[in-house]
């Protein structure tokens, strides 16, 4: 497959992340995937002036509902273990079973991302956290020492987001710079966060996305001059 986008750091295709996995090998897959929680619009109204969406608040205009993501599909676990021999996988604390079962290689830890700030309401309590788990095939050796308690706060407002589900910048960094050296993969690269981090890094990555639109909104943010030679 043609790379969408290719520089000296980066390398961008735009498909199915089952289509392309089969066809690398990295060092670690490093991805946040769809939770499968078909969140909906913040607010959708009805002509007649009814409110039809799951949840309640101001009118959104910044993502469309994403009804399509009702589950983890096992086969991107499985190829993301034949892709590398260690596996970085974000998600909801409720996923953890099914990704486990779905994962060739072992889980090795969880690294909890704790929030400056409750991001839902009250099921039975708000969530101040999500999850990283660490899968691999053999023994992993870490750049460095870490815990498994990350206090990195959120993005803070819409007006700063380039998707619904994005991951501040800061903690793609520090789990780059946690996992052993080499090329990295996010079959799900979203709006390119973890691929900006990692060309800041001076870290070889590749980055696939299903979406032409989220591909351009990656190539903007790696064009951008403020990437060349930075590491804050």
């Amino acid at each position: 497959m043609t790379p969408y986008y290719e520089d000296e750091a980066v390398t961008l295709y735009c498909g199915d992340c089952r289509d392309v996995l089969p066809t690398l090998q990295v060092a670690a897959i490093v991805t946040d995937p769809p939770y499968g929680i078909s969140d909906a619009a913040l607010m959708s109204v009805d002509p007649d002036g009814r409110r039809r969406a799951k949840r309640a608040g101001r009118a959104n205009t910044w993502h469309p509902a994403s009804e399509w993501d009702h589950g983890i599909d096992p086969e991107w676990c499985r190829l993301s273990c034949a892709t590398a021999p260690i596996v970085a996988w974000c998600g909801h604390w409720r996923a953890r079973l099914d990704i486990e079962a779905a994962m060739t290689w072992p889980i090795r830890c969880e690294i909890v991302w704790a929030k400056d700030m409750h991001t839902g309401p009250p099921c039975p309590l708000a969530m101040q956290d999500e999850r990283i788990w660490i899968f691999s095939r053999a023994g992993i050796k870490p750049q460095r020492f870490d815990t498994t308690i990350w206090n990195v706060g959120v993005i803070p407002t819409w007006q700063y987001k380039h998707h619904k589900n994005e991951k501040p910048e800061g903690l793609m960094r520090r789990l780059l710079s946690w996992l052993p050296d080499g090329a990295i993969c996010d079959p799900f690269a979203g709006s390119g966060t973890t691929l900006v981090a990692a060309k800041r890094l001076g870290r070889k990555a590749i980055g696939i996305e299903l979406s032409p639109a989220y591909c351009d909104v990656i190539v903007s943010r790696l064009r951008q001059g403020s990437l060349l030679g930075a590491t804050a």
